[in-house]
């Protein structure tokens, strides 16, 4: 099942992401966030409990578009299935 990203907050050098919540075939989720739309060179969390819905990012760039994307991660038996990333949104630091 793949995932949304509900709420996308900008700070002083970071930002707030919040998604939508799956409980079932979940077991965590991932985001990728970079100042590319591309996503070249972009940075990936790994967020391992399928209960967490949010997440901080700090040490960004002041004043820089941002995009943000989220995918739902399910691991059955050593394997590692990933789900589509969701609709990117975008957002400026302060």
């Amino acid at each position: 099942k793949t995932t949304s990203i509900s709420k996308l907050t900008a700070g002083k050098k970071k930002l707030t992401v919040k998604w939508k919540k799956q409980a079932t075939q979940t077991t965590g989720y991932q985001l990728q966030y970079g100042t590319s739309s591309k996503f070249k060179g972009a940075k990936t969390a790994t967020i391992t409990k399928n209960k967490t819905v949010s997440k901080a990012i700090s040490k960004l760039k002041a004043k820089k578009k941002y995009y943000i994307r989220v995918r739902t991660i399910l691991k059955v038996n050593g394997k590692t299935y990933y789900s589509k990333w969701s609709k990117i949104k975008s957002v400026k630091t302060k």
